[in-house]
């Protein structure tokens, strides 16, 4: 199946609650040109790597906007900032940094990454097996602070999921990729969600 129209069907059960109107309107706000966008709480140079990477999770295709078109980097940054307190922002820190260190980067620094190079790093830990999956999920940093492999996976599997969630949660996927009615009508039960949306999940 094809990732893109595999999300047109994906609904919010990837750990995420429905986004609240102030979460909405952060969202809404981040509209800033990428070229002037000055990360709050990415460095620059990770601020260059998430974009990278997020570009590759949801790319743009022909009939829909990818995650750039609709500043998911932009917002994650600023949602970190201003709502994660001080411990989840260093545990954050501590995944990008594992990343930034998984990466090839040269002495010229991020900008002399290729895309090959990201794909491979989310090859490597996001197309594991799942009985890996659950090894990694499961992994206690206290316990095992230098599983490395293990910080990777949840920070990628972590930047995925969200990503996810911001782009579903952006005006232009949801009115216009996703089922959308801002009136809704009458309740209809019992019916598939191919009749009642033509197959995709409603805009939350």
């Amino acid at each position: 199946m094809n990732r893109r129209n595999a999300l047109k069907g994906l609904g919010l059960s990837i750990g995420y609650t429905i986004a609240t109107p102030t979460i909405i309107s952060m969202l809404q706000s981040c509209k800033t040109e990428a070229d002037l966008w000055v990360p709050t709480f990415f460095t620059l140079d990770e601020g260059i790597v998430i974009k990278n990477l997020i570009d590759l999770i949801l790319p743009k295709t022909q009939n829909i906007p990818g995650a750039l078109d609709v500043n998911v980097p932009e917002f994650l940054d600023l949602y970190i900032s201003k709502t994660y307190n001080e411990l989840k922002q260093k545990k954050y820190k501590e995944g990008l940094t594992a990343i930034m260190k998984a990466l090839p980067v040269t002495k010229k620094g991020v900008s002399d990454l290729e895309t090959k190079n990201y794909d491979t790093l989310l090859a490597k830990y996001l197309k594991i097996s799942k009985e890996q999956q659950l090894t990694y999920r499961t992994y206690d940093d206290e316990k095992d602070p230098k599983n490395e492999d293990a910080i990777i996976f949840q920070a990628l599997n972590n930047l995925r999921s969200s990503s996810i969630w911001a782009f579903k949660t952006s005006e232009q996927i949801g009115e216009n990729v996703l089922a959308y009615d801002p009136i809704p009508g009458s309740q209809k039960g019992c019916i598939p969600l191919s009749e009642a949306t033509g197959g995709k999940a409603w805009s939350l």
